[in-house]
């Protein structure tokens, strides 16, 4: 029993880490100021958790617990915010925009 859930747990977060530390990713985030880069991670993040079969109830939750923890409802509160404090950074706008069609 122990070994199932040692293995569904390495299956359920490997994803995530991956996503995470994808070299996409961290192209994305090289060079940019720091609110940037977690801005592109966590829409990353959202973007992985979003797409995710919620059929499983225990999945369900998992996925829930990872989108309020990210705060994915206020991704693009977040981004406009970003946007005009970089309005006159074209490099910000095009990874955020990549950032936004990964996954």
């Amino acid at each position: 029993m122990l070994k199932k859930i040692i293995i569904l747990s390495s299956v359920l977060m490997s994803p995530l880490v991956v996503a995470e530390d994808s070299a996409e990713v961290k192209a994305l985030k090289k060079g940019m100021p720091q609110d940037v880069a977690v801005l592109i991670e966590r829409t990353v993040e959202c973007n992985y958790w979003g797409g995710e079969d919620s059929s499983n109830k225990a999945r369900a939750e998992k996925i829930n617990q990872a989108m309020e923890r990210l705060k994915c409802d206020a991704l693009e509160k977040d981004h406009a915010s970003i946007a005009k404090t970089y309005q006159n950074n074209y490099e910000v706008k095009v990874r955020m925009q990549k950032a936004k069609e990964l996954f």
